[in-house]
């Protein structure tokens, strides 16, 4: 740990902390929205698992008949106002965003908007259509708008000394700050040791309940064929990852106990948009390897596909979530907030 940051880490939390108190004694309003708002977010930058939970519950909601937006900021994209993604628009993931065109993908039925001000984009959102419930990517820290439900999500991978507030580590908010939470829930627990499970759970407020959720790989698809095959054939094979997300060593172990991941694998930064120079030293860095596979994850499938001749090299590995406990628990809670 950069021990030089702390005075930075220090200024940085104060600042967050006045800000926070302005908002709770209503020195600054929040934009309340007509619907309920869920705030699905984190405590850490990037990499918690955010996004298959956020699936988790559009797929529940959709399927027991609400009608659903989500309210996504336009981070790295070309979006500079408030809009509904359109998945079909040939560079989508570039234009709104790769996370929000993956989860308007996944869930055709839910309306997914984009904008660089998350309270402004919910304000658009309701006065386009009507909604039974908005739920907010990544809305923990955006207090400008109200939200009826705060989700905060925690890495149990995450190295517990990351949790120092930025730049010495990669909170965005110090511990005390999930008081503001309704419920927490602690990803990726399944790939986590028991004493550092054990070391995360002392440090979280009593008085929260907290759910538990497993991620795993089970299948991979070819992106221009739609072909499947389980991880269990990828045993003895070499694989070539390529990704731009914010924890890759938690995707390249996970890949690395299905077969052989390639040293020459390469990762770039969190949400890099992908160019045609990419594309090449991609190829070039796959056949230097010789892997028997080139796989990337669902998030950045979506801004790479486009950029193929030849997508049929190209494998997807979604990521798979599931409740473990109290199954089904993340559902009642946020059917409560319902009206």
């Amino acid at each position: 740990m950069k021990f030089y940051l702390k005075p930075l880490s220090f200024l940085y939390d104060r600042l967050v902390e006045t800000k926070n108190h302005l908002y709770d004694r209503g020195i600054i309003k929040s934009y309340q929205a007509p619907v309920p708002v869920v705030s699905i977010g984190n405590l850490t930058v990037g990499g918690t698992g955010k996004t298959p939970i956020t699936d988790l519950c559009l797929k529940h909601l959709s399927s027991n008949g609400k009608k659903v937006a989500v309210i996504s900021r336009s981070y790295r994209a070309d979006a500079e106002s408030a809009c509904q993604v359109d998945v079909s628009h040939p560079f989508a993931a570039r234009y709104f965003g790769d996370e929000p065109v993956l989860l308007a993908q996944a869930n055709p039925a839910v309306s997914v908007f984009v904008g660089p001000k998350k309270w402004a984009t919910a304000q658009y959102a309701v006065a386009k259509d009507e909604f039974d419930l908005l739920i907010v990517d990544d809305g923990f820290q955006h207090r400008k708008l109200h939200r009826d439900l705060n989700i905060v999500i925690l890495d149990a991978t995450e190295n517990i000394e990351n949790y120092h507030v930025l730049p010495e580590g990669r909170a965005r908010e110090s511990w005390d700050r999930l008081d503001r939470s309704d419920l927490i829930i602690v990803s990726k627990a399944n790939l986590a040791s028991q004493a550092d499970l054990k070391n995360l759970e002392a440090r979280l407020p009593k008085n929260k309940e907290v759910l538990y959720c497993g991620y795993g790989i089970h299948k991979i698809h070819n992106l221009q064929t739609a072909e499947v095959k389980e991880t269990a054939s990828l045993a003895g094979k070499k694989l070539f990852l390529v990704s731009a997300i914010a924890r890759p060593d938690v995707f390249e172990k996970m890949m690395g106990e299905m077969g052989e991941v390639s040293e020459d694998s390469l990762h770039y930064r969190d949400h890099h948009q992908y160019t045609e120079s990419d594309i090449k030293n991609i190829l070039t860095q796959f056949k230097k390897s010789q892997a028997d596979f080139l796989i990337t994850t669902e998030k950045d499938a979506v801004k790479l596909r486009p950029l193929f001749e030849d997508a049929s090299l190209l494998w997807s590995a979604p990521l798979e979530v599931s409740e473990l406990g109290k199954k089904g628990r993340l559902h009642e809670i946020i059917n409560q907030v319902l009206r």
